[in-house]
């Protein structure tokens, strides 16, 4: 599949349980300028622990042209559901060079990767 840069692109293939928090929020999705920066908008929920990786769970991968050449980490706003309802509570967002996107210390209440911005090129 073809993913022209100065356009936003719906991630579609979500990984884990992963899925869009819902109709008050963003759809997932990613953009690139021409300066090679991968912006990153949406709203997740339901996600669940990988196979043996309590405390990671992969979202999907993004498309090449879209990578960063270094891991790459952000806190991200998330929430998560007990007895006394919602909470804030901070998320790590992981974006890999091979694409993948994951999350760590995450509750799958709902997460935000608004506001997770990253260079494709080191120039």
């Amino acid at each position: 599949m073809e993913y022209p840069a100065l356009r936003w692109h719906r991630i579609e293939a979500f990984e884990n349980n992963w899925k869009h928090f819902g109709s008050i929020s963003r759809y997932p999705k990613f953009f690139k300028d021409e300066l090679g920066r991968v912006f990153l908008s949406g709203t997740i929920t339901g996600g669940v622990p990988q196979d043996g990786e309590a405390e990671r769970s992969r979202i999907c991968y993004l498309p090449e042209g879209f990578r960063p050449l270094y891991a790459t980490h952000f806190a991200v706003a998330s929430s998560s559901r007990n007895e006394d309802g919602a909470k804030a509570v901070p998320a790590i967002l992981v974006v890999r060079p091979d694409g993948e996107l994951f999350a760590k210390n995450y509750d799958p209440g709902w997460m935000s990767f608004d506001g997770a911005v990253f260079f494709t090129t080191e120039d």
